[in-house]
């Protein structure tokens, strides 16, 4: 949000990470939604020329899609005087990350995490990629705003997940092989289930509400995520655990239909 005013808005999707919103109200800045495609997508060309900061999840929360470098590359190249920020949160699942066009694209931001393929979400650890100009303007906002914001307890564990990359990949791979069973076994008990590139699958039953499965989920002390948002109301945010874990929430689910 650092790059928007009173004249430059930010958009990003109406179906995506919800602290977007909540950081634009925050800072009242002028936002816009873009509402996804019948199929959950992105469609990039709805952000060609948008002339506003755009900020947008790669691969999207909660659906786990993603776009191709490509249609980034086309949203960077129609909007060559605004920022485009990346949110590359889950891109260790699956996705494609575009931080190689950073060398072509002085309005690109490419931001990742390591609260998720890291398994660090309680240390609070990210970081940006940007060229030298906007990385030097963020550190100025840092620096007058929050310079100590990472401790160094947090700074050993992040660099203890870099230098331990290999076993991080191979627990990528792992979820990434349960999310495929996970989501071939609701399929074949009914359910509709979005293909993800993330550490999480997005599906629904048409028997059942999304709240009414919660609910009974919860009861049997199985916590998933739902939306009360009308039109994703009745799917479930499902995190992908371990395969005996997801063994746990197949048969709970068969039991409950």
């Amino acid at each position: 949000m650092v790059y928007c005013d009173s004249k430059t808005g930010v958009v990003f999707p109406e179906i995506s990470y919800g602290f977007y919103s909540v950081f634009a109200e925050l800072y009242a800045l002028d936002y816009d939604t873009i509402p996804l495609e019948k199929d959950w997508s992105i469609e990039y060309k709805k952000y060609c020329g948008a002339n506003k900061t755009i900020v947008i999840a790669n691969p999207n929360a909660p659906t786990g899609l993603s776009l191709t470098v490509y249609e980034i590359e086309e949203i960077l190249k129609s909007n060559k005087d605004n920022i485009v920020v990346i949110d590359e949160a889950y891109v260790d699942f699956g996705g494609k990350t575009c931080y190689n066009l950073i060398e072509k694209y002085d309005n690109l931001i490419v931001v990742q995490t390591f609260s998720k393929s890291r398994s660090l979400a309680g240390a609070r650890l990210g970081f940006a990629i940007a060229q030298e100009a906007l990385i030097a303007d963020l550190d100025k906002i840092r620096f007058s705003i929050n310079p100590y914001n990472i401790n160094r307890l947090t700074l050993v564990a992040g660099r203890a997940a870099i230098e331990d990359d290999t076993y991080y990949k191979e627990n990528c791979q792992k979820i990434i092989e349960t999310r495929a069973y996970t989501t071939n076994e609701l399929r074949t008990r009914g359910f509709e289930v979005i293909d993800s590139d993330a550490n999480f699958i997005f599906a629904k039953h048409d028997a059942y509400s999304g709240e009414d499965l919660y609910l009974r989920l919860k009861e049997k002390g199985i916590l998933v995520r739902h939306f009360s948002k009308k039109r994703i109301g009745d799917y479930l945010r499902i995190t992908i655990g371990t395969k005996e874990q997801m063994d746990v929430l197949i048969g709970t689910l068969k039991e409950i239909l």
